[in-house]
């Protein structure tokens, strides 16, 4: 139920004297939760509300609050603002402790999970094991009927129908079954300290891991056993990903305390040397710590801790900007902006697979806006291209609520920010196109809760549109609006489908199987007709984040005239504000990363696929498409747009719409809005 609700009513039959709640979430509506729970506690009177934080270093200047002038009030009280520049931040914290872990504490409990798995082991059935009083607390069957009536309907008949709705990480029964308890997730992490990240790694990530995990196929979990098919996962997994994934559960459950993995990693690995005894800090660890080769065990697990733990703080950093409106709450906001007007957004963050911060933009439905009406377009999510962010379709969306000002009846819009890209984080994980569809079906299940939509994608954002609609189905997914997409193309009046490199006998070069019908099945599988991912020859792993670094700095310095050649119709719309979103994002730890990983991409499956032959409908006329092609395309090249636009115009008529635009180039949304959105409108009437 509500913690409004069951808080202040258990405080007042208990008549507790005290309620102990930690600081405020990022998650929006978490945080207001939490709000609204307090000051009701704080209301009845009798009840001290004690607010504790989890931050790493509680001691920072941002985690106090100082009285200032403001224009509201004479003397406010404001906490001091983080600094939102990665180096700016570093240069501060690295003066600050971090509280040692305090010493464990044995709570003493009935029975463990561990004492219901032994007890399992010995033959006595879960009923018996059940009997345990509750004192109220309902039993789980009940608690699951408590969960079901408040999921629309939507949400679980698409959980339940779609093969494709799947979207489980890869290792994700082994990660929540063995590393979610407190007592398994703290032996996990002495192991991790005492044989070090690439033991760790081939032990419990290797390809028999993969076969253990039964959970149905997923898109996302095929591309990453791929990649350990022929390789140890030691040469393969990002240099963060074994501790990235093996904790990331158990300390957003708080199974972990970040402190205590942290205190592991300067003071409890076994492969360091040197003795740092400086902020009980022996290896000698900091956030800005980057290595241009390679990264240690406990560097490693450092890093997982110290980049949630920055994008966390990010994340309320905006959200306090946003509550004291003073100041806008985007990194463009805090740049001067010219050219086509932007609407700003409302900020607010979701926790993919309970793990990962991702930041999305709202903007809501006009005031005559009526989703049951016949007519009424769905819901709009916009999803950005390589490098950029949520914030490129600000001026698309002005342009779009002011062309219909005089019905006011544009549906709710979102916008997400990619994990690894804008504000969202940047784990260590392998990055592949399956990772990025999963997060952007997820989002629209359980943020958007599987209500219809349209997808709007720029770049590659377009061609991951494309595959997350595929797999969300034409149910929820009424069209999509592709805008200079990334994504294979092949002549539709010669593509023949599913084919794979055949010996001369016919069968598998690769020794897959050949009985796929389509692109879509063999990517379940993880490709075996397709040649296997193949690690970095001779020095391995660590030159895909030294390449990521290496494009980082190279591109740094040139990211304003870089913007301006793909602007260059309109240069004035790469203002500072679009420059300093991107410039911002770059030097968020893990960028390298996310560069690196595009070695690692499964193979793709051609839109002429995923376009006409929706998943699992059965439906044969495909999706609505809009197509926007913006004729000048100075990343891809003019010819290139135009030869596409072409290719389009063939794949689907009827149903696949072209509207080239000559005076655009590779994001036609944001050089040319008005006339985007003046061809997105008169196409949401037609579908």
């Amino acid at each position: 139920g509500s913690a409004s609700d069951i808080l202040p009513s258990l405080a007042k039959e208990i008549n507790a004297i005290s309620c102990h709640v930690v600081a405020d979430d990022v998650v929006s509506h978490m945080r207001n939760s939490q709000r609204l729970t307090c000051q009701l506690l704080e209301e009845m009177g009798s009840v001290q509300v004690e607010r504790w934080t989890n931050a790493l270093r509680p001691s920072a200047p941002w985690m106090t609050t100082t009285t200032m002038p403001s224009s509201k009030n004479n003397a406010a009280s404001r906490t001091t603002i983080m600094p939102s520049f990665f180096p700016e931040y570093c240069k501060i914290v690295a003066e600050i402790p971090i509280p040692s872990p305090k010493k464990n504490y044995h709570h003493d409990i009935m029975m463990t999970s561990d004492d219901f798995d032994n007890a399992a082991e010995n033959n006595n059935s879960r009923n018996t094991l059940m009997q345990i009083h509750s004192e109220g607390v309902p039993s789980i069957s009940k608690l699951f009927d408590m969960v079901t009536s408040v999921t629309p309907s939507a949400v679980t008949t698409f959980s339940t129908t779609l093969r494709s709705s799947n979207t489980a990480e890869p290792y994700e029964e082994k990660v929540t079954n063995q590393w979610a308890t407190e007592k398994k997730a703290r032996q996990a992490l002495e192991e991790y300290c005492h044989i070090g990240k690439d033991s760790f790694a081939d032990k419990h990530f290797g390809i028999s891991s993969s076969k253990e995990d039964n959970r149905t196929k997923s898109l996302y979990a095929a591309a990453a056993y791929r990649m350990i098919q022929d390789a140890s996962p030691s040469e393969v997994l990002a240099l963060r990903e074994a501790p990235t994934r093996a904790f990331s559960l158990a300390l957003n459950m708080g199974s972990l305390s970040a402190r205590d993995v942290i205190d592991a990693a300067r003071n409890r690995c076994s492969s360091y040397s040197g003795s740092n005894d400086d902020n009980n800090n022996r290896a000698g660890l900091y956030p800005s710590d980057d290595p241009l080769w390679g990264r240690s065990s406990e560097g490693s697990l450092s890093d997982v801790i110290e980049w949630r733990e920055y994008h966390r703080l990010l994340a309320d950093r905006s959200s306090k900007l946003q509550e004291e409106s003073e100041q806008g709450a985007t990194s463009g906001s805090e740049k001067i902006q010219s050219g086509d007007p932007r609407e700003a957004g409302t900020v607010q963050y979701w926790r993919w697979k309970d793990q990962h911060l991702v930041r999305y933009l709202t903007w809501p439905a006009g005031k005559n806006y009526d989703e049951k009406k016949d007519g009424a377009h769905p819901a709009i999510l916009l999803v950005h291209g390589f490098a950029a962010s949520a914030e490129q379709w600000g001026r698309l969306v002005y342009s779009l609520r002011e062309q219909n000002i005089g019905n006011d009846t544009m549906p709710p819009i979102f916008a997400l920010d990619l994990l690894g890209f804008g504000h969202s984080e940047k784990p260590g994980l392998s990055y592949t196109q399956y990772l990025w569809e999963s997060q952007i079906v997820d989002f629209a299940v359980e943020v958007m809760e599987a209500t219809p939509l349209v997808m709007v994608g720029n770049s590659i954002g377009g061609g991951l549109s494309a595959g997350a609609a595929a797999s969300l189905g034409k149910k929820i997914c009424k069209g999509l609006v592709l805008c200079n997409t990334a994504g294979i193309l092949e002549d539709p009046e010669t593509y023949t489908g599913y084919t794979f490199e055949k010996k001369e006998d016919g069968s598998s070069k690769f020794g897959g199987a050949n009985s796929f019908n389509s692109h879509t099945d063999a990517a379940f599988e993880g490709n075996p007709n397709e040649a296997p991912y193949s690690p970095v020859p001779v020095v391995g792993r660590n030159a895909l984040d030294l390449f990521g670094k290496g494009i980082i700095q190279l591109i740094y310095p040139q990211i304003d005239k870089r913007l301006s050649l793909i602007y260059g119709n309109k240069l004035e719309n790469a203002d500072a504000a679009a420059v300093y979103a991107i410039q911002q994002s770059a030097m968020h730890p893990g960028s390298a990363n996310v560069i690196g990983s595009g070695q690692k991409l499964a193979p793709n499956r051609p839109l002429n696929e995923i376009l006409v032959d929706a998943a699992d409908d059965k439906d044969e006329s495909g999706f609505n498409v809009l197509v926007i092609m913006g004729l000048n395309d100075r990343v891809s090249s003019p010819q290139v747009a135009q030869s596409r636009a072409e290719l389009f115009a063939r794949l689907n008529p009827g149903q696949v719409i072209v509207d080239a635009i000559a005076d655009a180039g590779h994001c036609p949304h944001d050089e040319q809005p008005k006339l985007v959105a003046s061809s997105l409108l008169k196409w949401l009437d037609k579908i």
